[in-house]
């Protein structure tokens, strides 16, 4: 009896023993897992570049259909209109001209349109208009500009904001830096003088003239002369 229980204690403490040690055994190490390599993205493809001439024709704003898509690096000429790409150059036409963007002059005996930035002359009869931005001089019976950096010369001048001088019959501009010399000159705010018959403002520097409105000054209403305070 004895003898049987001595055994049955042995075998039950050595398979506790196999059990722990199967426990505790460390694990296989896991495989490491093969890198896919993915193939590296395309380049961008570069930008194409807008085709360029030296010399080109037009008949009407699109016409021929190259105008549209082509700048002009030198010399275009509108018979009787001329449009619609960049110009880098002179751009001259007979009635009018309606271009994306100047960097030189552009005249014509109608009308003169820059739906993006001109730097340089825009020059005609009745009208000239910079969507964006005048950086030059202006000159005709009408000139409009969103911002005027420079000179508009005219009857009539209509800007946002300018920096430099409006000389005309009627000038009217939100906010300019610098002059307005005319018969009626009307702005927002002015940091330079306004000289003409009649000068109207919320706040100016310095007024001459005839009647002389100045909202901020100490006497909102003077003659010959007014500045704000």
């Amino acid at each position: 009896m004895f003898k049987k229980m001595t055994l049955a204690c042995l075998l039950a403490v050595g398979g506790f023993a196999f059990q722990a040690s199967a426990q505790t055994s460390p694990a296989a190490p896991e495989q490491a897992k093969p890198q896919v390599k993915t193939p590296k993205a395309a380049a961008a493809e570069p930008k194409q570049l807008e085709p360029s001439a030296p010399i080109q024709i037009g008949f009407w704003f699109d016409v021929p259909g190259n105008t549209e898509k082509t700048r002009v690096s030198g010399f275009r000429f509108g018979f009787p209109f001329s449009g619609t790409s960049h110009v880098s150059g002179l751009d001259l036409s007979l009635f009018g001209s309606d271009i994306k963007g100047l960097n030189g002059a552009q005249i014509s005996m109608g009308f003169c349109n820059s739906s993006a930035r001109s730097h340089g002359l825009q020059a005609s009869v009745f009208t000239c208009w910079s969507k964006v931005e005048s950086d030059g001089l202006q000159v005709s019976l009408f000139n409009k500009a969103d911002k005027s950096k420079g000179w508009q010369v005219g009857a009539t001048n209509l800007s946002n904001n300018a920096d430099g001088g409006q000389v005309s019959l009627v000038n009217i501009v939100e906010q300019i830096k610098g002059f307005q010399a005319g018969v009626v000159n009307v702005v927002t705010r002015s940091i330079g003088p306004q000289i003409g018959l009649v000068n109207y403002a919320e706040r100016s520097s310095f007024q001459l003239g005839l009647i002389n409105i100045n909202e901020k000054s100490s006497m909102p209403f003077m003659v010959f002369f007014n500045f704000s305070k």
